[in-house]
């Protein structure tokens, strides 16, 4: 891993909060299949990104918890895709009790449907679990110099993000740019919104691939395909950890 000067750009916009919902759909203790008085339960329909967070932590100590509280073991069946298939995925039928999008939007959908029984946004951070920024992870070496949004215009550059139409991360992308315009990050006249549409299409001249979530998108860049990729920070921390050598 590149252990220089740090490369990149990090957007630091604090109003661009990137959360883990974390839904009980209508309570763990109803919608739960209790296998025995020993054993239970659950299925979580979650977006790509937060996989092994999910896995790796969360899941483990809550079955530590739960058997520590109840005495009971607790299964749980794991589902991952773009944060708006997701939603309506669990609203067409998927019998998902937790529910974990990256979209607050996605979340009401669900709510409207009637699968929410209470206020999921009456809890401390207003249902939400977590935080992140976006960022763009370029090649070793940033062999194209990229700095700032504006070098995302530059002619011949491939661009990866997710598709809006099924992923919460493409969307919190597009806001980013949209958001860092209208702050005047960029060249473009402060508060403008004709100048943040008309930068948001020179951007996307240049994406090459839209993958149906974050983490299938971070996946093709992995295998060498784009020159740089907008994501989740946290999709560049993990793939720092697991040896990955690209910058933010």
């Amino acid at each position: 891993m590149h252990t220089g000067n740090k490369i990149g750009y990090r957007v630091k916009l604090s109003v661009l909060f990137i959360v883990f919902l974390l839904i009980q759909l209508q309570g763990c203790s109803i919608n739960s299949t209790e296998i025995n008085k020993d054993k239970t339960k659950l299925i979580l329909g979650a977006y790509t990104s937060p996989r092994e967070a999910y896995g790796k932590t969360i899941i483990p100590a809550f079955k530590k918890y739960w058997k520590e509280k109840t005495g009971q073991d607790v299964e749980i069946q794991e589902s991952y895709q773009g944060s708006g298939a997701q939603s309506r995925a669990i609203i067409s039928g998927f019998e998902a009790d937790i529910a974990a999008l990256s979209l607050e939007a996605d979340v009401d959908k669900i709510a409207e449907a009637g699968l929410i029984s209470h206020d999921w946004k009456s809890k401390p951070y207003n249902g939400m679990a977590s935080t992140s920024i976006v960022v763009l992870a370029v090649r070793q070496g940033n062999p194209k110099a990229i700095q700032d949004w504006a070098d995302l215009t530059k002619t011949g550059l491939s661009i990866l993000t997710p598709d809006p139409k099924t992923s919460g991360g493409a969307q919190w992308n597009i806001n980013a740019i949209y958001g860092a315009v209208l702050r005047e990050f960029t060249s473009t006249t402060k508060n403008d919104p004709v100048s943040a549409q008309q930068f948001l299409k020179d951007i996307f001249k240049n994406v090459s691939i839209m993958d149906k979530g974050a983490r299938e998108s971070i996946i093709n860049f992995e295998k060498g395909i784009g020159d740089v990729a907008i994501t989740y920070e946290n999709e560049v921390l993990v793939a720092r950890q697991a040896g990955q050598n690209y910058l933010n």
